[in-house]
């Protein structure tokens, strides 16, 4: 069976799903989660509005009742409240990992065991999040732990 094919022509990456039958539910979810990489939301600074892939935000955190999301380099203010991202992102590689921060698990560098029953995650920009003892079992899952 062939899965992955190389084209040289082709100007990006494309997905083809052939079936006979309605949809399974891991179908679905794979269908979901590819759909995921390409969803965009806007975020702000102080006088731009700017459209950020989904797939680009290392993290997301709310800090004194205002949202952030983390790009590489950059961040930005979301209009969007810390439940309504988690709701929006259940079923991609986003994880909630305390009261006031969810983390892109694709831009996990490394993770260790503190004391007290946390954790702490460094992300490939070398930021640093602490894992609450709370969401550790939602992130073991999601991680593959």
């Amino acid at each position: 069976m062939q899965i992955i094919c190389h084209h040289q022509e082709l100007q990006e990456t494309e997905v083809h799903i052939y079936h006979n039958k309605p949809l399974d539910y891991e179908t679905k979810e794979l269908l979901h989660y590819l759909q995921s990489f390409s969803q965009t939301t806007l975020g702000y600074d102080e006088s731009q509005t700017y459209c950020i892939y989904l797939k680009d935000i290392y993290y997301i955190e709310s800090v004194d009742d205002k949202t952030f999301l983390y790009t590489k380099d950059q961040f930005y203010y979301s209009k969007n409240k810390l439940y309504e991202w988690e709701n929006q992102l259940k079923k991609t590689s986003f994880v909630r990992i305390s009261k006031n921060t969810i983390v892109n698990i694709h831009y996990l560098k490394s993770v260790k065991s503190l004391l007290g029953g946390r954790m702490e995650i460094t992300l490939v920009n070398q930021e640093h999040l602490i894992i609450n003892r709370h969401y550790l079992s939602a992130f073991k899952k999601k991680f593959g732990l």
